[in-house]
């Protein structure tokens, strides 16, 4: 409040009894700080600044999301056909599974499958601005050609376009019937709707490698999913262009379909093409059997005593046990020694793949129980053949399932098959040294049967080992063909992607949140930055830690700036605020009480709290005289309704005595003593002996002394006067007194003997940090509206 008040702002009610709160002890202890106080506070005194922060925060949030695009997820689902145990029992011929379950997941994102997706809907051209996607229709490239940034300039009235590249090299130019870009490699005619309109058209765009924008899908925007022991694979893509990315997925899981039938076919393919060679020979090996017994027939046919001349009566029936067991132990003997003499052969050159197939036709391998493990191990060689033929279509040597088929080939050339054949031969040797025994101990009673009996006997053999093995491969290649004819892929499009209508993730509320969070952020820390600036006296703990002076009392800051008298809640405010004031300084100053009042600069409202507290002790019948001390501009006597007259000046200087200078007020308790003339010498004045003979007086009449004093960066006055009186209050007003002037003056106090008694904190709103120096409402008299309203109109 300024210190010209008015005189209704200086009024109080009077009290029932003189000293009614002796009793009570001052306050001066300082509340206890309470958590986010200081931020609280800067944040209510910048609350403007605040919300304007926050709304800036709030509206680039805004702005932010209008270029943020919301993102949607496209998603397919694959069915992968799984080997189980029951498919393996269907048909004379099985289809084994093509890939394992990692390996399906792989060949999804190989770039067999990736490099033909990208072409087909041209993934590698990227308009600068996606509106442009209509004039890039039809745009491919050719096997050659120059990647890199382009600007496309349509000239629509003249029908003319530019092709150049970014950094401004023109690349070519023509019309609506010419290629765009033919000399750099592009497949490109633009479309007739392309130059519709009038005026030029800029269109920027990048054309990347197919292999560049394949290695971005597959390693950054596509998603795959194949949880174990499921045959459901999950293909999905996250973007903003829900039908792009939708058309993307689906001829990505056509491609992938068709990849997976044009293995599975090529791996049938290969199986069926081992079969065939292997028929051929066993058809040329039957043919020559066939050729070799029926020659060797036409050349004995004619000879005499060959085994189809007539047998006498009764030779038969005792030759042919004999014979007949002679000749089959004669025959096992030299197939054994042909079939130990060709198996040697074979392991002479183990690296032959094509003698290494012959030992399939030869009989001990072909039908011997104990042949079986050799059996298998060329059937396993070429199954794994055919695997890796199969698989060299789609991947590279390096791959892990090409690698891994090359090695077991490797494996089974040259250490299974050649093992397992060296186990046969020794086999081989020992049924071989066991018929040579037999057929020497019965060769003494055959020997006159001819030895050609014998050859052809072997030769009708072969004949029927190789017609045996003729017909089994010439049923598996008949069954692989018809699997060729029937192969269908492991994989189905189970679900095609389907662009959804709800994005994946609406950014905006995120963003917003976000925006204004950080509004609030930066608002209470320039809230804060300010507070920490500012060199106001703003919160109670500035005036108790920081200038160690005792709070006396808080006195409310009124609407409009001024006690509406009609209110008994203000009207009490007012009064109790200085009852306290009255109260602390009645304990801290010893009777009579002399008492100085100033504040550190002018405008803090300390002729107002001189006024009013001389009022308040006069109130409670306190024998009381206010010295206005302002000897520069002092103006209490107006606030009474006096005239300047004789005043402290005056009797300082000699010109007046004590009984000129005290003058009464409307108070019938209460003096007044004006500042009097305006001196040059006041300051000198204020310093000589006669202030402590006026103070000595004064306190021989009055039970209480009040000097208002001028403000202590107005000169040594207050410091003089302060002396004098021994007691001073310091006058405080929150939010306009600087705390470091303030210090810089206490500190100048602190060295001369005055009791600074307590701050008085002036113009409070009594919320937050200064709500507990409030006062409870509905505790007052009743009659103190009327009673205000009556000293209102005799002050």
């Amino acid at each position: 409040m300024p210190e010209d008040v008015a005189p209704h702002q200086l009024t109080h009610s009077p009290e029932p009894t003189a000293v009614d709160s002796w009793d009570q002890s001052p306050v001066s202890a300082p509340l206890p700080r309470q958590p986010f106080e200081r931020a609280r506070g800067a944040l209510r005194r910048y609350r403007w600044l605040t919300v304007a922060v926050v709304a800036a925060f709030a509206l680039g949030g805004f702005i932010a999301t209008r270029f943020v695009k919301p993102v949607y997820n496209i998603q397919g689902t694959i069915w992968i056909q799984a080997e189980t145990p029951m498919s393996q029992k269907g048909g004379a011929f099985r289809q084994e599974e093509l890939l394992n379950s990692q390996a399906w997941v792989e060949l999804l994102l190989s770039s067999r499958v990736a490099d033909a997706v990208v072409r087909k809907l041209a993934l590698y051209v990227k308009p600068a601005d996606p509106a442009d996607s209509v004039a890039f229709r039809g745009f491919a490239i050719a096997d050659r050609f120059v990647p890199g940034k382009y600007q496309l300039d349509l000239d629509k009235g003249s029908k003319r376009w530019h092709l150049q590249m970014a950094s401004g090299t023109g690349v070519d130019s023509g019309g609506p019937a010419d290629s765009v870009g033919k000399k750099i490699g592009f497949r490109w005619q633009l479309e007739p709707a392309v130059f519709e309109g009038a005026g030029t058209q800029k269109i920027l765009f990048t054309v990347l490698t197919p292999r560049e924008t394949a290695n971005d899908y597959t390693s950054n925007r596509l998603t795959t999913r194949l949880p174990e022991r499921s045959s459901f694979l999950t293909v999905s893509m996250q973007d903003p262009d829900p039908q792009g990315s939708a058309r993307t997925i689906n001829a990505w899981m056509n491609e992938y379909v068709s990849v997976a039938q044009q293995l599975k076919r090529a791996n049938v393919v290969q199986y069926s093409a081992i079969l065939a060679g292997q028929l051929g020979v066993a058809e040329r090996s039957l043919h020559e059997s066939e050729n070799a017994l029926e020659g060797f027939r036409v050349q004995t046919i004619t000879l005499p005593g060959s085994e189809s001349s007539p047998i006498a009566a009764g030779v038969q029936q005792t030759s042919d046990p004999a014979i007949k067991k002679y000749f089959d132990q004669k025959f096992d003997y030299d197939a054994l020694r042909h079939d130990r003499e060709a198996l040697e052969k074979i392991l002479a050159n183990p690296r032959d793949s094509v003698s290494v197939e012959a030992a399939l036709f030869i009989p001990a391998v072909s039908s011997f129980p104990s042949a079986k493990a050799l059996r298998d191990a060329f059937e396993q060689l070429n199954t794994s053949r055919s695997q890796l033929a199969a698989a060299r279509q789609v991947f590279t040597d390096e791959y892990p399932t090409v690698r891994d088929l090359r090695n077991n080939i490797d494996q089974l050339e040259t250490q299974t098959i050649p093992r397992l054949a060296s186990n046969l031969l020794t086999q081989l040797k020992e049924r071989e040294s066991q018929y040579a025994q037999r057929i020497s101990g019965a060769s003494v009673d055959l020997q006159a049967i001819p030895a050609r009996t014998i050859e052809e006997m072997r030769l009708t053999r072969q004949v029927k080992v190789n017609e045996q093995l003729y017909n089994t491969l010439k049923t598996s290649y008949t069954e692989a063909q018809l699997s060729e004819a029937s192969a269908t892929p492991d994989v189905t499009i189970l679900d095609t992607a389907v662009a959804p209508l709800a994005p994946l993730k609406n950014t905006t509320p995120r963003m917003m949140f976000i925006a204004v969070m950080m509004g609030i952020g930066a608002a209470l820390a320039l809230a804060l930055l300010l507070d920490a600036m500012d060199r106001r006296i703003r919160y109670p703990d500035q005036v108790t830690n920081d200038l160690g002076l005792n709070i006396a009392a808080a006195i409310p800051k009124f609407p409009r700036g001024t006690v509406n008298t009609r209110s008994p809640e203000q009207v009490a405010h007012l009064v109790e605020s200085f009852r306290s004031l009255r109260m602390h300084v009645s304990h801290a100053a010893s009777p009579p009480i002399t008492l100085a009042i100033s504040s550190p600069q002018p405008g803090d409202g300390k002729s107002f709290v001189s006024a009013n507290l001389a009022m308040s002790f006069a109130d409670a019948g306190y024998r009381t005289i206010l010295v206005d001390a302002d000897t520069r501009r002092g103006l209490a006597h107006e606030v009474f309704g006096l005239s300047l007259g004789d005043g402290l000046t005056d009797f300082l200087s000699g010109q007046s005595e004590m009984g000129k200078i005290i003058r009464p007020t409307s108070h019938e308790r209460l003096s007044f003593v004006s500042c009097g003339k305006r001196r040059p010498n006041s300051p000198e004045l204020l310093t000589s002996a006669a202030l402590p003979r006026l103070v000595g007086e004064l306190r021989n009449r009055y039970d209480v002394v009040l000097f208002d004093t001028p403000p202590l960066n107005a000169g040594i006055d207050a410091y003089a006067i302060s002396s004098a009186a021994a007691n001073l209050v310091v006058v405080l007003r929150a939010g306009k007194t600087d705390r470091r002037l303030t210090a810089a003056k206490l500190l100048l106090a602190d060295r001369l003997p005055i009791q600074i008694v307590g701050a008085v904190l002036n113009a409070v709103q009594l919320e937050a940090e200064f709500q507990y120096y409030g006062y409870a409402a509905g505790y007052g008299y009743s009659d103190v509206e009327e009673a205000s309203s009556t000293a209102l109109q005799t002050t």
